[in-house]
């Protein structure tokens, strides 16, 4: 996955809850296109994505796109690393689209040609109720090589790392 991830102000909450002694599960939001010119190419940096400090609000108002929403599993090696006062942990998530799917809105169904531009790691409050979803992160894919597109006979496998910076105080 190209460099271009940027958190979101849900993050904080997010790590609030995966620490809490209660069971999450995490998902990606593959967001796809049927058609080449709905894909947004200025979306390089956390200023040029819409509603980047309320994420629910973009997703629910994508027009000519969509998201799926596939489990993520994360890799079990994760690396942390102390610089001075600094500790950082990283990780991947990997997710991986199943067949033809409706996505999360009404409209754009996924399947061959479909085009991924984007993603996001998601931790799931509750797994039955994707509203309460907690956006941690977003990226995209904003150069041409960088997009997937679905083949009738392949899936989409996408790999999200995440790494985590926090500074001693």
């Amino acid at each position: 996955f190209p460099s271009h991830d940027t958190f979101t102000a849900e993050l904080p909450l997010g790590i609030a809850k995966a620490v809490a002694e209660q069971p999450h599960k995490m998902y990606l939001y593959l967001e796809y296109t049927n058609t080449g010119n709905n894909v947004p190419t200025q979306y390089t940096t956390a200023a040029n994505i819409p509603n980047f400090s309320n994420p629910k609000d973009y997703y629910k108002q994508l027009s000519g796109k969509n998201y799926l929403r596939v489990q993520a599993i994360r890799d079990p090696n994760i690396v942390s690393s102390v610089a001075g006062s600094v500790y950082t942990t990283s990780t991947n998530f990997f997710g991986q689209s199943s067949g033809t799917s409706a996505g999360q809105l009404a409209g754009e169904a996924f399947g061959t040609n479909s085009i991924c531009y984007g993603a996001a790691l998601v931790l799931a409050v509750d797994e039955s109720e994707p509203s309460s979803d907690v956006v941690l992160a977003r990226a995209y894919f904003t150069a041409v090589g960088e997009r997937l597109t679905k083949t009738a006979s392949s899936e989409l496998f996408v790999t999200f790392p995440l790494t985590v910076s926090v500074t001693a105080p």
